[in-house]
Order: structure tokens, then C-alpha cells, then sequence
């Protein structure tokens, strides 16, 4: 298996990304410099700055001196210390590491970090926000969304400092230090940046200081735009350069939601200018490509499988072909077999053949993120490792495939283990569906010819025509349709299989309906094990689950309606308890639309799932928001109080709620 933190081993082929930045750091006309390194979650921007870092400290050019590296980490302050000054202080305490002992460049040294501890007095006093209250914020945000305004933003953050002395004597006392140097300590931004710029230039030993901060984008938006404001207000002076890896679009959020309508007339906010003018250079992570994504998987299987010696070998082959060719296949069994010679481990050639099959679907439904395709990768090995133990022999190539579209899709995947928990015949219907898909199949002995020239994942305009067909014919909506070998198809697999997703994964090899799929089901049952229990309910309670799950929007409302004349009062509960933890689960599947048609139609349903949907994380809601508000009923009271919740949130959701809520939708 493989960690999931940062590696200063590039598997990913960032090479040519570390040239750039490594090219960018070095050039002294450039510094200062503030380069952003974006990327979404996962995309390996901390193994990048690792890297970068690690090559930064060994470089041993003709020109003296050497460049300081600094790793920070703003998320791990947060909560417990003033943003501004904990980067200021990890700074100086890295310089204070090289200079020598008892020279006027480690007396600077301790004059600089006691000012720090002057500026940390009111956070510590008054709270964190203090220093970063909006006078100082503010006239920097201002200062970057219109450069006219820099000079004054600038002093006036000096007076917003200043002013936070504080006025007792014994806070004031705590800062001096013995001797006659305490009036040297009112700080304002001018006097650090100047003492702290002749520092730097006092030091030929160093070449610059080189600050990677990473994890901006886990952070909440004071502590955001408190990194940029000690970047820019206290230590963006000569010799010295900020890396920032970070989420662009959470950064902007994060701005944003700290100064709201502070941007220009007719835009969102101030967050993408406000990054745009901090970051002089950007260097953007791609997405792996599904060449790329089979390289990856193919070398962290290598690394599982070989010893160091190898292993180098392998790693050293690939970097050679990545240089003729950057996006096709590196390594393969194949060319590991090429590399390796009689060295080459079968087990590694059997897990490289279903890697192989399973990468081009993972580079792109988990969208060529590295960390997604790790974890799902150690996910598999320890599946197939916990099975080993049980005497349980499970295909990889199976267990990937359904992996798949557990990770992607769970809600398609729980539809797939009901049909097998509640006796509907699992392998019928997969095998209905895997021959639905086929992009040509001969047409049955005496039934009608029709058009099977479509490629693959083109089943669902395929469906349809089919529908269209049956339709014409003069059967009743809703009548089974014909699979492609002439049996009745129905209607809830066709739906099914006629999603595009679910098309092109069940193409994948292998097909799946021949195997018993029941051992694969018990790995993945603690997110299923909802399913597996409503076997125990009445059958008509069962059949009317599943039917409020349907992605037949006819069959799952026609249910809705049913349940108030049908299911008894003590099994009502039971029914909706089982709806709410399927849509608690996966709040963006059927199932949330089937328990707002079962609330409509039954209004004693409401009040619990406004409870369930309190639990359930907005960033989560955002693809049906609409579709809840407009479909609760607004005057109940706790719809009322639910909306009133989301409407006065910090969350972006917020205003859109208000909006409907407004226009006379959902109260």
C-alpha cells in the first residue's frame, strides 16, 4: 500500500513543472517574487513543493551562497496563533539557524524576532482577529483591486498596527528589551520590512529565502488573507520569494467571503483580482491524461512489488521515456518486462494487467487526480489482502471494475445490490443490461432489424429510439422493452443501463454476468449495509423503497402517491428512516428526489427530513438546492426554520436560498 502524504519521488512526470519553478526561483532580477503553484485537491502540489524544495537546497551553482528554503503551513497555526507573526517567526527562526553566534547579524536577528513578539501582544491580549481586523485587510484588498490606492492602503495599515499597541504599561514593558532599545520596538510595516530587507542583504552567504507555504486552501478565510497580508505587508522584500500552493477557486472563495461586496460594480468579488495581483507567476497542475494515469499506477505497483535497486531502474527508464514522448504509456508490463528482463515478478506482471484495463476509466471519472487514483488503489489491495485471509480468492480485474462504480457512482452501485439482496435476480439484469449496451448485437431470428451502428456509450439515444419504437408499436408506456436478444427488458434496468456512465462502465472489461458478484458485495457492505437490512422488511415495503430510489421519475412518483394508502402506520417510520439514510448517504442520487415526492405527498414526512438534511454538509446540496427549496412546503415550520439555517449561513449557498425563498419559492 502507499502513504497518502507528499514524496519528493516525482511519479507523476512533474519534471518539466519543477524546471519552471526551479527557473523562476533562481533568477535574482525576478526576487521579489510570489509564484502560485494551483491545483485542485489531490493534484500533487505538495509532493511538487517537496521536490522543488529538495532541489533548491542541493544546488551548487558557481555563484556563492545558497538559497534557504522555509516550509509553512498556515493550517497547522490556525486556531492557536496570529498568522502574520507565526510566518514571520518561522522565517527568522530558519535564519537565525545560519547565522553565527554573537554577530551583529544574530543580534538583528533577535531584534526582528522580539518585534514579532510586539505585534503578537494584542493577539495574545485582545484575540487574533486584532491583527488582522478589516482597516488593514481592507486597505490591502483595496490596494490590489485598484493599484492607485497602494500607498495609501499602505499607510494605513501602519497606522491600524500601530494603533494596536497596547496602552498598559505592563504589556508595554513585556516587549523592551534591556537597555536603550526600546523605542526601536514600536513597529510599525515600514521599519520591519526595511530591518528585515538589510538583514537578507547583510547575509552573501544566502542567495535568497525561498518560503513554501502549503495548505492555504484548507484554511478559513482570515487566516487566507492573513498569509497574504504578512507576504505583502512585512517580508516581500529582496533575496526573498513565496511559493503557494493552493486551490485557486477555494482561495478566491475564501476572499471573498472575507470581504464581501467589496468588489468592483457588477462583478462577484474581489478574490480573482485579488490573486491575480499577488501571484506574479502561476504554474498550473494539469490533470493526468488516462496515458498518464496508467504510468502512475503501473509505477506505484512497481514500487510495492520491487526492491530499491530495481525499482530505480524502472523509474529511470520511464523518465527516459517520458522525455520522446510525454503523454503516452511509460510502463506497462510490458516495457517493465523490457526494462527488468527475467527479473520481472509475476505477481507484479498479473496486478500490472488490471491496472492496465482499469486505468483509462479512472483517469477519467476520478479526473486524472492522483490522490483519488492512490486511494482507490490502496483501497483494492487491501480488499484483496483482507480476502486472502478469509480464503476468499477475488479477481482484481472484477473488484476494480466494481470499484469503480462504488467510488463514482453509489447510488448505481447500491441499485446493482438490491436487485441481488431483495431476490430480483442480479445477474438476469446484468446480463440484460451488459447486452442493452452492446454497440452491435445481430438482431434476434424473426424479430425486426433495427440500427445498431452506434459506438460505445451511445446506449441512451440508442434507448430511446427503442422506446420510440415500442411506443409506435402501441404498447402502453411503461411496458418492458426488448433487450438485444429479443426478451422483455425492464423498464428500471433500462433506465439504468441508458445512463451514459453506465453505459461505458458496463463495456469495461470483464463483463460481470457470469460472475458471482456476492464476496465483492461483502467488502464494500459498510456502505451498504443499509440495503442489506431492509431484506427484513414487509415485501411490499421493500418494493416500495426501491421504487422511491428509481431513476424512472413515473415509477418513483407514482410511488410517492401509493405509500399514504398503503403502508401501515408502524412500518411508515420504518420506511422513511431506511429513505433518509440512503439520501444521507448519497444526497445527490434519486433517493433525494423520491423523499421530497414521498414529503409532498405525505406532510408527516416533512419535519424528519428537514432533520436529515440539516446533517447533510451544504457544499454537498449544491446540485439540488433548488430542487429542495422549490419542493418544500415554506410555510411548515421546519421548513422554515431549515431555510432559515441555510439563508443565514457563511456559506455561498446562502444567498441563493435567499433569492428563492424571495421570488415566493420554499416561504
Amino acid at each position: 500500500m502507499w502513504s497518502d502524504n507528499e514524496t519528493d519521488i516525482d511519479l507523476l512526470g512533474f519534471d518539466f513543472l519543477v524546471d519552471e519553478l526551479v527557473v523562476a526561483l533562481t533568477q535574482p532580477q525576478l526576487l521579489p517574487l510570489t509564484v502560485g503553484v494551483l491545483g485542485g485537491w489531490g493534484s500533487g502540489k505538495s509532493s511538487l513543493l517537496k521536490i522543488v524544495s529538495a532541489e533548491l537546497a542541493a544546488m551548487d551553482g558557481s555563484e556563492p551562497g545558497r538559497y534557504v528554503v522555509v516550509s509553512f503551513s498556515p493550517w497547522q497555526y490556525e486556531g492557536y496563533e496570529d498568522i502574520k507573526t507565526a510566518l514571520m517567526e518561522s522565517v527568522l527562526t530558519r535564519l537565525g539557524e545560519l547565522v553565527e553566534a554573537e554577530t551583529p547579524q544574530a543580534e538583528e536577528v533577535g531584534r526582528l524576532h522580539r518585534m514579532v513578539d510586539r505585534l503578537r501582544l494584542p493577539a495574545r491580549r485582545m484575540g487574533a482577529a486584532v491583527l488582522s481586523v478589516a482597516p488593514t485587510g481592507v486597505g490591502l484588498a483595496a490596494s490590489l483591486a485598484d493599484p492607485a490606492l497602494g500607498d495609501m492602503a499602505s499607510t494605513f495599515a501602519q497606522h491600524a498596527l500601530a494603533g494596536a499597541a497596547p496602552a498598559s504599561s505592563e504589556a508595554t514593558d513585556e516587549a523592551r528589551p534591556p537597555g536603550g532599545e526600546a523605542d526601536q520596538l514600536y513597529v510599525d510595516v515600514g521599519t520591519f520590512r526595511q530591518r528585515f530587507s538589510e538583514l537578507l542583504a547583510s547575509l552573501p552567504q544566502i542567495r535568497a529565502v525561498i518560503v513554501m507555504i502549503d495548505d492555504l486552501d484548507r484554511c478559513l478565510p482570515p487566516t487566507v488573507v492573513g498569509t497574504f497580508e504578512a507576504i505583502r505587508l512585512f517580508l516581500n522584500v529582496e533575496k526573498s520569494a513565496f511559493v503557494i500552493a493552493a486551490h485557486a477557486e477555494v482561495v478566491q472563495a475564501a476572499i471573498d467571503m472575507r470581504y464581501p461586496g467589496l468588489g468592483r460594480p457588477g462583478t462577484t468579488g474581489l478574490g480573482a483580482e485579488y490573486l491575480e495581483k499577488m501571484l506574479q507567476v502561476k504554474v498550473n497542475i494539469p490533470a493526468l491524461s488516462a496515458p498518464e494515469a496508467e504510468t502512475y499506477m503501473h509505477l506505484l505497483l512497481a514500487q510495492s512489488h520491487l526492491d530499491e535497486e530495481s525499482f530505480t531502474q524502472v523509474k529511470d527508464a520511464v523518465a527516459q521515456r517520458r522525455r520522446h514522448s510525454a503523454l503516452a504509456v511509460a510502463l506497462n508490463a510490458g516495457l517493465a518486462t523490457q526494462t527488468l528482463g527475467q527479473r520481472m515478478p509475476e505477481d507484479l506482471r498479473s496486478d500490472m494487467s488490471w491496472a492496465a484495463q482499469t486505468a483509462p476509466v479512472l483517469g477519467s471519472w476520478l479526473r486524472g487526480n492522483p490522490r483519488q487514483i492512490k486511494r482507490f488503489m490502496n483501497t483494492l489491495t487491501l480488499r484483496l489482502a483482507s480476502a486472502e485471509r478469509r480464503g476468499t480468492a477475488l479477481s482484481p480485474k472484477i473488484l476494480a471494475k466494481l470499484m469503480v462504480l462504488e467510488e463514482q457512482h453509489l447510488s448505481d452501485f447500491q441499485k446493482l445490490f438490491d436487485w441481488q439482496v431483495q431476490g430480483y435476480g442480479a445477474l438476469s439484469r446484468l446480463a440484460a443490461a451488459e447486452r442493452h449496451v452492446q454497440p452491435s448485437a445481430p438482431a434476434p431470428a424473426g424479430t425486426t432489424a433495427q440500427s445498431t451502428d452506434r459506438p460505445p456509450g451511445a446506449a441512451q439515444s440508442a434507448g430511446g429510439q427503442r422506446g420510440s419504437s415500442r411506443q409506435r408499436a402501441g404498447s402502453a408506456p411503461g411496458t418492458p422493452s426488448p433487450d438485444a436478444t429479443g426478451g422483455e427488458l425492464d423498464e428500471d434496468v433500462r433506465a439504468w443501463a441508458d445512463k451514459p456512465h453506465i453505459a461505458a462502465w458496463l463495456l469495461l472489461d470483464p463483463p460481470l454476468a457470469e460472475a458471482d458478484l456476492g464476496p465483492y458485495f461483502t467488502f464494500a457492505r459498510a456502505r451498504l449495509t443499509l440495503a442489506a437490512s431492509t431484506a427484513r422488511l414487509p415485501a411490499q415495503v421493500q418494493e416500495l423503497l426501491t421504487k422511491l430510489q428509481s431513476d424512472v421519475n413515473a415509477q418513483r412518483r407514482a410511488a410517492a402517491r401509493s405509500v399514504a394508502g398503503s403502508v401501515s402506520e408502524q412500518d411508515l417510520p420504518v420506511l422513511v428512516e431506511y429513505l433518509l439514510q440512503i439520501v444521507q448517504t448519497d444526497p445527490t442520487g434519486p433517493a433525494m428526489d423520491g423523499a421530497l415526492e414521498l414529503a409532498q405527498a405525505v406532510p408527516s414526512v416533512v419535519p424528519d427530513l428537514c432533520e436529515a438534511l440539516r446533517l447533510i454538509p451544504l457544499d454537498t446540496l449544491r446540485t439540488k438546492i433548488t430542487t429542495i427549496v422549490r419542493r418544500l412546503p415554506g410555510a411548515e415550520p421546519s421548513v422554515a426554520a431549515l431555510l432559515d439555517s441555510w439563508q443565514n449561513s457563511q456559506h455561498p449557498i446562502s444567498r441563493l436560498v435567499g433569492d428563492l425563498r424571495q421570488s415566493g419559492t420554499g416561504g
